[in-house]
């Protein structure tokens, strides 16, 4: 019994290394150029832990969503990212399980690297993996493809839900490992009946219904055959009614994660490349209604989608066509902040305030050093735009980066900077800009900026800003008396526009007090009364 758990364990951790090996021979194999160094090194030390594998004997791997079994043995190999994304990969291909023989060699091995970079779409169309192995010559490596049609009719047919095996889980042939048939592309029951295929309708009506999340990733490959003839065709008015079929699926609470994924994964697919040139043509049309439908498609292209967008961006001329690619790259969110970036660096204006303008809106703090470099840009509105941004991104980080225009000599951009500090209700800015309107400031040369921040102030809604406000208003000042006055009904509309019972009772006290500023406290009493005082 020792001997049975050691030899298993030590299955098991070959497995685990020849599959952790292959994962990043496949990345590297896509990733770096083909005389690159670090591909041929990383491609023979994945050889060399595959040939150790099938040195072992004839190995049979099934293939799960989430990691590997090994057919016929109770080894457990454990998952990790490596062999989990490699999993991923085959099972996008449409891969039940691998088999890999004892005479693998490396032509054997760099053949089945090249076939499993090829993209699932393109392995469809020539009929899948293991045709392409044949094509190549490949023998000592076999795979068992799922029939995702056979899925769909066996369900369609009536027959009950335990006849369908579970994903990845081991059937009857796993189970008499002695009695295995040659591993070959899994069809229908031979003497049945063929069937008619489905049609996309009726599958995405089963897709609808189904909550079994084996059975719902096959009918989504099988939706993705269906629907792929219709992207190589250009018939894109028929898949625009497939997206919006199935997109209603990736909001459903009640459906699974695993579901919703598979329907994103074929939805990804389907919207990248021609169909994303079509959509973005229509995009452009201003007299097209649905563009609210459009951007919602564009948004399940990921990266792909949103380079095409920005590419689209950056070449048009029509300030119309900007402003809706803009907004698509918007609605994407973070996934298209890495293809705005370059956006940048373009040379004309209209091209860098757009992704500018983009950033901003999508607010994540990773574009603030971006952005920080087109506060120095040499065309003004460009540099006001960014101002905004950051703004509009808030955080440490960003509000440091507009509080530091406030010290600079830049009338204008200080301007801007409270403004937009006080439009976003930035919290963090209510301190620095209290100090601002505090400074002593015997020329005058604050006084545009202290009236902005007080009106700042307002905005942001902070209520703590009153005792300093009330301060302001009650104090008595020989010097520039002109210009106080000014600061202080700039005070009294902050706190108007604080709102609360306690800026009530003090803008009562300065009405009844009669004096200069009795009776603009009375108004903003009376327009508070008007509005309800909102900020109760």
């Amino acid at each position: 019994m020792k001997n049975i758990a050691d030899d298993s364990e030590s299955l098991a951790q070959a497995c685990q290394k020849a599959l952790g090996d292959t994962s990043k021979a496949l990345k590297a194999f896509a990733f770096y150029p083909e005389n690159h160094p670090l591909r041929r090194q990383i491609f023979d030390s994945a050889y060399q832990s595959m040939a150790a594998l099938a040195a072992m004997g004839r190995i049979s791997l099934i293939v799960q969503r989430g990691g590997f079994a090994v057919a016929g043995s109770q080894s457990v190999i454990e998952t990790n990212p490596m062999t989990k994304a490699l999993a991923q990969e085959l099972f996008a291909r449409e891969l039940q399980r691998i088999t890999i023989h004892p005479e693998l060699s490396l032509a054997d091995f760099s053949a089945l690297l090249s076939i499993l970079a090829v993209a699932p779409q393109k392995i469809a169309e020539e009929g899948g993996v293991g045709e392409m192995l044949l094509k190549a010559g490949v023998a000592a490596v076999t795979v068992n493809q799922i029939d995702v049609t056979a899925v769909f009719t066996k369900k369609t047919a009536g027959q009950p839900e335990q006849d369908a095996p579970e994903e990845g889980a081991v059937g009857d042939e796993e189970r008499e490992p002695e009695s295995e048939p040659e591993p070959e592309t899994v069809t229908a029951q031979s003497g049945a009946a063929p069937q008619a295929e489905p049609g996309i309708d009726q599958i995405i009506a089963a897709l609808a219904a189904e909550k079994d999340e084996s059975r719902y990733r096959q009918l989504t490959r099988l939706l993705l055959k269906k629907a792929l003839p219709l992207k190589l065709e250009g018939n894109f008015d028929r898949l625009y009614v497939v997206f919006l079929r199935l997109i209603p699926q990736l909001s459903e609470p009640a459906r699974s994660a695993a579901c919703r994924e598979a329907a994103q994964e074929i939805l990804e697919q389907l919207c990248l490349g021609e169909t994303a040139e079509h959509l973005l043509d229509h995009l452009e049309d201003v007299d097209f209604p649905q563009k609210e439908e459009v951007c919602r498609i564009l948004k399940l292209g990921g990266g792909g989608v949103a380079e095409a967008i920005a590419r689209r961006l950056a070449a048009t001329g029509s300030r119309a066509s900007r402003k809706a690619l803009g907004t698509a790259l918007v609605r994407m969110g973070t996934a298209a902040q890495p293809q705005v970036l370059p956006l940048l660096k373009d040379g004309r204006v209209a091209v860098v305030q757009m992704g500018v303008a983009i950033l901003g809106e999508i607010g994540t703090r990773e574009a603030v050093r971006a952005l920080t470099v087109t506060l120095q840009h040499p065309d003004q509105r460009v540099r006001m735009e960014s101002i905004r941004s950051l703004a509009r991104i808030g955080g440490m980080e960003a509000t440091g980066v507009v509080l530091s225009l406030i010290q600079a000599e830049d009338e204008a951009a200080a301007v801007q900077a409270i403004t937009w500090l006080g439009n976003c209700r930035n919290h963090a800015a209510l301190e620095p800009l209290l100090q601002l309107v505090a400074r002593r400031d015997l020329m005058g040369k604050l006084q545009v900026l202290k009236k902005e921040a007080l009106r700042a102030v307002g905005r942001i809604g902070d209520r703590r800003a009153l005792d300093s406000l009330f301060r302001l208003v009650r104090r008595r000042h020989l010097i520039a008396p002109a210009r106080r006055l000014e600061q202080k009904l700039s005070a009294i509309e902050a706190i108007a526009a604080l709102g609360g019972e306690q800026a009530r009772a003090f803008l009562q006290e300065i009405s009844a007090g009669g004096g200069e500023l009795a009776r603009p406290a009375q108004v903003v009493l009376e327009a508070m009364q008007h509005r309800g005082d909102e900020h109760e």
